[in-house]
């Protein structure tokens, strides 16, 4: 039974390879992402990035916004604000590798903390799904106020962008 159905999985497949469409790296100027990301602070965040229009096909800049807050009685309540602008560095089939600097506010209960961010990170973009990014990030978190602080940072898959 298993040998019947291998040849027509490899038909199957010869056949998906041959009908998708080439991989190109991804021209996100002058386009509006908006999705969500784990990235500036304590809470998941609403965001938007916008790609800049540049001149040059090669340079990818985008500037984003991102709010989040939790609410919930048994626990502080924990806000989080801010922007980043993000710089393509290499274009890969499918995959955008980016260095990018953000700040935020974030806030847990009464505590209010300002973080700096440089980060390093890549959007994929699946065969398929042409217009919707998944991102991984890594980094460093630079927070002064309350709780003063220097860590490093991951968020691998903790991003979602769809692009318009």
């Amino acid at each position: 039974m298993l040998r019947r159905s291998v040849p027509g999985s490899l038909v199957l497949l010869t056949a998906g390879l041959l009908a998708s469409s080439p991989a190109q790296a991804k021209d996100l100027r002058q386009r509006l992402g908006v999705g969500a990301n784990a990235h500036l602070g304590s809470v998941p965040a609403l965001s938007i990035r916008y790609g800049l229009p540049t001149g040059n096909p090669a340079v990818n800049i985008q500037v984003e916004a991102a709010a989040g807050f939790w609410i919930q009685d048994s626990m502080p309540s924990q806000v989080t604000a801010g922007g980043r602008v993000l710089y393509g560095v290499v274009a890969e089939d499918n995959m955008n590798l980016f260095l990018g600097a953000g700040a935020a506010a974030d806030t847990v209960g009464t505590q209010v903390n300002a973080r700096v961010q440089p980060v390093m990170g890549a959007d994929f973009f699946f065969f398929g799904l042409e217009n919707l990014g998944f991102t991984a990030e890594w980094g460093l978190d630079i927070d002064v106020g309350a709780n003063s602080g220097f860590a490093t940072t991951g968020t691998i898959g903790a991003g979602v962008h769809y692009w318009f």
